[in-house]
């Protein structure tokens, strides 16, 4: 494990399972830190190997699973069945939205090599970030978002004192403003949420520079390639923009989490006793 500033960067080493990552030892601002082996978030757990998933009900004592994907998504990918582990369906958006951001090859496009993302990326007319703004704005504003993110929430409060994993496809997007909006809850600094959301790229950026050359290998066409390269990462700017998205409709991220993910004071006090050490650090 290493630092990063207050953050401790807990990923869980897994042979098929790149962007998997435990949460604990992250600090708040009032010195407390996030319990390990409590929250972790993650790509698809579909390709998990079984020595993955005895690290994950082992070592990690996961006791629920999270999936933030469509129904859609789930059928073509669906997850590992673990036994003694609730898996429990809340996509964060609606199968329409989640068609156009396509993190993943659809399983029938699989005889033409990343076809269903060529597609997705020639749509866009080489500028990503138009698509891109429009995620993220759907993620923190639309009305379906912010039911599902609350409700994320109350899962969190019911779940057992084993681990509980969140995940979508990659692990990036929805995964990302999730987390992002746990970590406020739980009084993480902003400057440690960009941290934690931009991280996934180190983990990511083989399999997105790969996919990329192979695209320009079949295309011959390299604004294509960087579009799908963007496509399958991330930015400082995604994050920061969903912020500023929030603020400018709330004031504020607390605001925004009272009023518009239904987090009151009394849950947010919950998920902080629940998730926190009650020592403070000097």
């Amino acid at each position: 494990m290493k630092e990063a500033g207050n953050m401790a960067i807990g990923r869980i080493r897994l042979e098929k399972l790149p962007n998997t990552r435990d949460l604990g030892g992250i600090k708040t601002a009032d010195g407390r830190s996030i319990l390990p082996r409590r929250l972790i978030r993650s790509g698809t757990l579909f390709e998990a190997t079984k020595g993955d998933l005895q690290i994950l009900a082992g070592e990690c004592g996961l006791g629920t699973v999270i999936d933030f994907r469509t129904e859609t998504e789930r059928k073509q990918k669906p997850d590992p069945e673990i036994p003694g582990i609730l898996n429990i369906f809340n996509p964060i958006l609606d199968e329409k939205t989640v068609g156009i951001t396509f993190e993943e090859e659809k399983k029938h496009e699989k005889r033409e090599l990343f076809a269903g993302l060529i597609d997705h990326a020639s749509s866009l007319g080489g500028k990503p970030e138009l698509y891109i703004s429009k995620l993220y704005e759907d993620l923190v504003l639309s009305d379906f978002a912010a039911k599902q993110y609350g409700r994320f929430f109350d899962l969190l409060l019911e779940a057992d004192d084993r681990a509980v994993l969140w995940h979508c496809s990659a692990g990036k997007d929805r995964v990302g403003i999730g987390t992002a909006l746990l970590l406020s809850a739980l009084s993480v600094d902003r400057e440690t949420i960009v941290k934690d959301f931009v991280q996934t790229n180190t983990y990511v950026m083989d399999r997105a520079e790969n996919v990329a050359k192979g695209v320009r290998d079949k295309t011959g066409d390299h604004m294509l390639a960087d579009c799908v390269r963007v496509l399958l990462m991330v930015s400082e700017d995604y994050i920061n923009q969903a912020f500023h998205a929030i603020e400018s409709c709330y004031d504020t991220v607390d605001t925004y989490l009272t009023k518009r993910i239904g987090l009151s004071l009394e849950k947010k006090n919950l998920l902080r006793q629940k998730f926190l050490t009650s020592s403070f650090v000097e």
